[in-house]
């Protein structure tokens, strides 16, 4: 199923965040494997989306295993479930040795214990707000 471990993403939750993350990965040449609990998800694939796609939840281990998460790199866990991805990470890192793990957060005050672990965090409102920031203080400059 999977190239090499030199290589392979999984990335869990194909919503609007996953399935621009997994196309965009695979466009780069990696081998990716995409898990989501409902297969209407993986319609936000690009038709061209030539990885692997896997219907299941990822916090049950079997589906982790028929990922071959044990050959993976990076595990990306973006799923709109926060707890989910903690878990997963959590798993990805601890038990299956996964290299590079980043997971979707909405706590950030949680961050400095999940990155004291080895797993990056992503918080969409700090992203966002970072990015209105900028717009607003370019705005305000330029008057």
């Amino acid at each position: 199923m999977a190239k090499k471990k030199s290589n392979l993403t999984i990335i869990i939750g194909c919503g609007q965040l996953g399935s621009r993350i997994a196309n965009e990965i695979y466009h780069d040449d990696a081998n990716v494997i995409v898990i989501d609990r409902h297969e209407e998800s993986f319609s936000r694939l690009d038709s061209s989306f030539g990885g692997l796609t896997i219907t299941g939840d990822a916090c049950d281990f079997e589906i982790l295993k028929k990922a071959e998460i044990e050959k993976a790199t990076c595990v990306i866990a973006v799923t709109d479930f926060e707890n989910n991805n903690i878990f997963i990470g959590q798993a990805a890192k601890k038990m299956f040795n996964v290299e590079k793990v980043i997971i979707r957060i909405i706590n950030n005050d949680l961050r400095p214990i999940y990155e004291s672990m080895g797993i990056d965090t992503v918080c969409p409102a700090e992203l966002s707000a970072a990015a209105v920031m900028d717009y607003y203080n370019r705005g305000i400059k330029d008057e």
